[in-house]
């Protein structure tokens, strides 16, 4: 599936605004880090739950995610244990990848 442009308002990354960003779709898999890297948000196309685990290696579990949503989170790993949520897309600032 190829990346996909979001359109976003106010999403602040450090020190940077962005209005634009790339979504990659993900494979939730337990131990297999994001292929372009720790992403700055994920986005769910069907509602549901997501594991896994922040760039800080800490773990964590979204609950309750509707489809359209998006969540800024520094994830490496989207894990496939506890995740319910399906069309999911790690994000990254447009033409940062």
């Amino acid at each position: 599936m190829p990346r996909q442009l979001f359109a976003t308002t106010g999403y602040t990354v450090g020190a940077k605004e962005y209005t634009e960003l790339e979504g990659v779709p993900v494979t939730a898999a337990d131990a297999t880090a994001l292929p372009s890297g720790p992403c700055t948000g994920i986005y769910v196309t069907a509602l549901g739950n997501v594991a896994g685990t922040l760039a800080s290696g800490g773990t964590f579990v979204l609950t309750g995610l509707v489809a359209g949503q998006i969540v800024k989170i520094n994830a490496s790993i989207i894990a496939a244990t506890s995740t319910t949520a399906t069309g999911i897309f790690a994000l990254y600032p447009a033409g940062n990848l």
